[in-house]
Protein backbone atom coordinates (compact mmCIF):
# COMPACT_ATOMS: atom_id res chain seq x y z
CA UNK A 1 0.00 0.00 0.00
CA UNK A 2 2.68 2.50 0.99
CA UNK A 3 4.51 2.04 -2.29
CA UNK A 4 1.41 3.30 -4.10
CA UNK A 5 2.09 6.64 -2.41
CA UNK A 6 5.84 6.78 -3.07
CA UNK A 7 5.56 6.95 -6.87
CA UNK A 8 3.30 10.02 -6.91
CA UNK A 9 5.61 11.65 -4.34
CA UNK A 10 8.51 11.07 -6.73
CA UNK A 11 6.51 12.70 -9.50
CA UNK A 12 5.64 15.67 -7.28
CA UNK A 13 9.33 16.49 -7.00
CA UNK A 14 9.38 17.69 -10.62
CA UNK A 15 5.74 18.31 -11.53
CA UNK A 16 3.66 21.43 -11.03
CA UNK A 17 0.11 20.51 -10.00
CA UNK A 18 -3.24 22.14 -9.39
CA UNK A 19 -5.83 21.00 -6.85
CA UNK A 20 -9.37 21.07 -8.17
CA UNK A 21 -12.45 21.69 -6.00
CA UNK A 22 -13.18 17.95 -6.19
CA UNK A 23 -9.90 17.23 -4.32
CA UNK A 24 -8.22 16.01 -7.50
CA UNK A 25 -4.55 16.70 -8.19
CA UNK A 26 -4.01 17.65 -11.83
CA UNK A 27 -0.61 18.25 -13.45
CA UNK A 28 -0.19 21.66 -15.06
CA UNK A 29 1.55 19.95 -17.98
CA UNK A 30 -1.25 18.46 -20.12
CA UNK A 31 1.14 15.73 -21.33
CA UNK A 32 1.41 14.22 -17.84
CA UNK A 33 -1.29 11.70 -16.91
CA UNK A 34 -3.42 12.99 -14.05
CA UNK A 35 -3.99 9.47 -12.70
CA UNK A 36 -0.44 9.60 -11.31
CA UNK A 37 -1.74 11.58 -8.35
CA UNK A 38 -5.09 9.87 -7.80
CA UNK A 39 -3.78 7.76 -4.91
CA UNK A 40 -2.67 10.85 -2.98
CA UNK A 41 -6.11 12.40 -3.35
CA UNK A 42 -7.76 9.07 -2.44
CA UNK A 43 -5.66 8.81 0.72
CA UNK A 44 -6.63 12.35 1.70
CA UNK A 45 -10.30 11.60 1.10
CA UNK A 46 -10.20 8.37 3.12
CA UNK A 47 -8.09 9.63 6.02
CA UNK A 48 -9.26 13.23 6.14
CA UNK A 49 -7.38 16.45 5.57
CA UNK A 50 -4.87 17.20 8.31
CA UNK A 51 -5.32 13.97 10.27
CA UNK A 52 -2.35 12.42 12.10
CA UNK A 53 -2.72 9.26 9.98
CA UNK A 54 -2.52 11.23 6.73
CA UNK A 55 0.47 13.18 8.02
CA UNK A 56 2.29 9.98 8.98
CA UNK A 57 1.72 8.08 5.74
CA UNK A 58 2.48 11.11 3.53
CA UNK A 59 5.61 11.93 5.53
CA UNK A 60 6.83 8.35 5.16
CA UNK A 61 6.14 8.40 1.41
CA UNK A 62 7.89 11.75 1.01
CA UNK A 63 10.98 10.48 2.85
CA UNK A 64 11.09 7.30 0.74
CA UNK A 65 10.61 9.29 -2.48
CA UNK A 66 13.51 11.55 -1.54
CA UNK A 67 15.72 8.46 -1.18
CA UNK A 68 16.30 9.08 2.51
CA UNK A 69 16.91 6.54 5.22
CA UNK A 70 13.31 6.23 6.40
CA UNK A 71 14.10 5.09 9.95
CA UNK A 72 16.69 7.80 10.64
CA UNK A 73 14.61 10.48 8.94
CA UNK A 74 11.45 9.51 10.81
CA UNK A 75 13.31 9.57 14.14
CA UNK A 76 14.56 13.08 13.36
CA UNK A 77 11.13 14.18 12.09
CA UNK A 78 9.49 12.97 15.33
CA UNK A 79 12.05 14.85 17.44
CA UNK A 80 11.40 18.05 15.48
CA UNK A 81 7.62 17.61 15.40
CA UNK A 82 7.25 16.96 19.12
CA UNK A 83 3.63 17.14 20.28
CA UNK A 84 3.35 13.43 21.15
CA UNK A 85 5.02 12.13 17.98
CA UNK A 86 7.31 9.26 18.94
CA UNK A 87 8.63 6.76 16.42
CA UNK A 88 6.27 4.13 17.79
CA UNK A 89 3.29 6.49 17.49
CA UNK A 90 4.37 7.50 13.99
CA UNK A 91 4.53 3.90 12.77
CA UNK A 92 1.26 2.97 14.49
CA UNK A 93 -0.47 5.88 12.72
CA UNK A 94 1.20 5.02 9.41
CA UNK A 95 0.12 1.39 9.58
CA UNK A 96 -3.42 2.34 10.60
CA UNK A 97 -3.55 4.74 7.64
CA UNK A 98 -2.40 2.03 5.25
CA UNK A 99 -5.02 -0.37 6.56
CA UNK A 100 -7.78 2.20 6.15
CA UNK A 101 -6.66 3.14 2.63
CA UNK A 102 -6.40 -0.52 1.58
CA UNK A 103 -9.83 -1.31 3.04
CA UNK A 104 -11.40 1.66 1.25
CA UNK A 105 -9.67 0.74 -2.01
CA UNK A 106 -10.87 -2.87 -1.73
CA UNK A 107 -14.39 -1.70 -0.94
CA UNK A 108 -14.38 0.66 -3.93
CA UNK A 109 -13.41 -2.26 -6.18
CA UNK A 110 -15.83 -4.76 -4.62
CA UNK A 111 -13.08 -6.88 -3.01
CA UNK A 112 -13.47 -8.60 0.32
Amino acid sequence: MERWLVMPMLQLRDTAILVTPANTLVPVDPNRPSATFDMLAFARTVLGKGTPELLAVMTWARIKAAGGNADASIAEWCRLKGEGWTERTFHRRRLRACQRIAAAKNEAHGCE
